[in-house]
């Protein structure tokens, strides 16, 4: 399998929220296993959305999906530690978009993991993918500014 790395652009980030690992998500080696990790960058795509105003399925039965993902582990993660994901949108345009995940460890700040997750819009009455309507893509567009 090619070793392909993660390039990010540290400025993207827009939203941070603090997880801490639970009991359930190690394996036998006391590790969080790859498939709680995951979950728990799905859980913050959700909580990154639900800032964003950005409901799982809107009135036309619409929402966004995740049809690609891109994970990077760096470190391994023991039990009860608490870990900070940083998230922010890249390569938005009429067809989808990047949502870039950085996780760290609260304590030390070492990265811990670097995801990549391509998502589009689904249309669930068709069962189709659509374009992107334009208020997600203004929820979405980030506008970096300097202070």
């Amino acid at each position: 399998m090619i070793d392909e790395v993660l390039d990010i652009d540290e400025q993207i980030f827009v939203f941070e929220t603090v997880m801490r690992v639970r009991n359930t998500e190690i394996d036998i080696g006391q590790h969080l296993t790859l498939e709680s990790l995951t979950a728990l960058i799905s859980e913050t795509r959700v909580r990154f959305l639900y800032s964003k105003g950005i409901k799982e399925i809107d009135a036309d039965y619409q929402g966004l999906i995740v049809d690609d993902l891109q994970l990077n582990i760096i470190s391994l993660v023991r039990a009860r530690e608490e870990l900070l994901f940083e998230m922010g949108v890249s390569l938005l345009d009429c067809d989808g978009g990047n949502i870039t995940t950085k996780v760290t460890r609260m304590y030390d700040g070492s990265t811990i993991a670097i995801a990549q997750q391509h998502f589009v819009n689904y249309d669930y009455r068709f069962n189709k993918v659509t374009t992107i309507n334009n208020s997600i893509k203004q929820a979405l567009n980030q506008q970096l500014f300097d202070i």
